[in-house]
């Protein structure tokens, strides 16, 4: 169907969908839609489309998507003053750490601030992604990050350069694990030509395991901006341990939405199905490979249980994630279910467990 919108108005779209930009002037957080071009909105996410001029749209929704029309713009005019921030430093890399409760729009303004930093000008954003529970880029239960260089929708759409493998989808349960997966990325990240590392950090944020959590982050990273994303004043315990004039405070976008418990769990599924996407099973015996915890192995595997792990190559190279189907004890080897294709060095058990449809099932 088409739809015109008038100028200063902005399409929510909640996907799965596909929209093309027929005639008129149209952006998706700052970053210009051309005339003709498509824009895939996954589902379970949410893309605003704002219209400089009058825009025709031609929208493909999917099952369950919808779209809805309101006045403005969706991106608060505070998110500006960290980006004039940003562009007058002249530190290279600079550090940026993004705060803020679930569903406050921390991906949203990463992807704005991504599309700021790059227009019109030659420079790279490494973009690191500690969420292990809603990942946007990498598989769900690991950190990882990605480099853009030109404008974007959904930072969803950045390639997974390298990652760590925590094994669980909230850093509740492994906090120093997660912090030392993040100290790792951050320091591979930075030693790449960048000229901003962008850190989205997840929403782990309320009681004094949080504050603490958080605080070893900045600690650990020394960013040059804390950009905290407020819906009220859920941050005012963590962000007055902080204080400075490199900690800000912005608004909410009122484009977020608040996901249910299940509708989290559809994302994080989604992310294990694009990395095991044409996966086979692969036998790996036990003695040519290091596996952690070196107890991890469990006795009896459970068919319809599924332990998702970690593979990597030489070093630190994250190869991508797995599944467990079963065990040759007798001859010692591991069956695992997954798309990679290299040969790896380590496997690394994690928690979660999935079905042969890839979908997380209890303990």
């Amino acid at each position: 169907m088409q739809q015109t919108v008038q100028p200063n108005r902005t399409l929510i779209v909640d996907g799965p969908a596909s929209i093309q930009l027929i005639t008129g002037k149209a952006e998706v957080f700052g970053n210009p839609i051309k005339e003709s071009q498509r824009v895939v909105v996954k589902g379970g996410k949410r893309l605003p489309f704002f219209t400089v001029e009058t825009a025709v749209f031609n929208v493909l929704l999917g099952a369950n998507a919808s779209i809805q029309e309101i006045e403005g713009n969706t991106v608060p005019e505070s998110w500006n003053r960290p980006v004039r921030t940003l562009l007058d430093l002249e530190k290279k890399p600079a550090v940026i750490v993004v705060l803020g409760a679930p569903d406050s729009g921390k991906s949203s303004f990463c992807t704005y601030l991504v599309n700021k930093l790059v227009e019109g000008k030659s420079c790279r954003v490494g973009v690191l992604d500690g969420d292990l529970g809603q990942s946007d880029i990498g598989p769900s239960a690991s950190v990882g990050y990605g480099l853009a260089s030109k404008p974007l929708t959904d930072i969803y759409n950045l390639r997974l350069q390298n990652g760590y493998f925590v094994g669980v989808t909230s850093p509740v349960a492994a906090t120093n694990k997660t912090i030392e997966g993040l100290t790792a990325m951050m320091s591979e990240v930075s030693g790449r030509i960048v000229d901003y590392v962008l850190v989205n950090t997840d929403g782990f944020i309320s009681g004094d395991a949080a504050i603490n959590y958080k605080l070893s982050l900045i600690k650990d990273f020394k960013p040059d901006v804390v950009v905290a994303i407020q819906i009220k004043d859920e941050l005012e315990p963590l962000t007055a341990y902080l204080g400075g004039p490199g900690v800000m405070v912005v608004e909410s976008s009122p484009a977020s939405s608040l996901r249910t418990a299940e509708k989290r769990k559809s994302l994080r599924e989604m992310t294990y199905t694009r990395y095991l996407k044409k996966a086979k099973l692969q036998c790996y015996p036990i003695s040519q490979i290091t596996v952690e915890p070196r107890n991890g192995v469990p006795k009896v595997q459970e068919p319809e249980k599924g332990i998702l792990v970690g593979l990597y190559g030489r070093g630190t190279k994250f190869l991508g994630i797995g599944v467990l189907r079963a065990i040759n004890v007798g001859r010692r080897v591991l069956k695992v279910q997954t798309a990679v294709s290299a040969k790896p060095i380590r496997l690394v058990f994690g928690k979660v467990l999935l079905n042969e449809k890839l979908q997380e099932i209890e303990a």
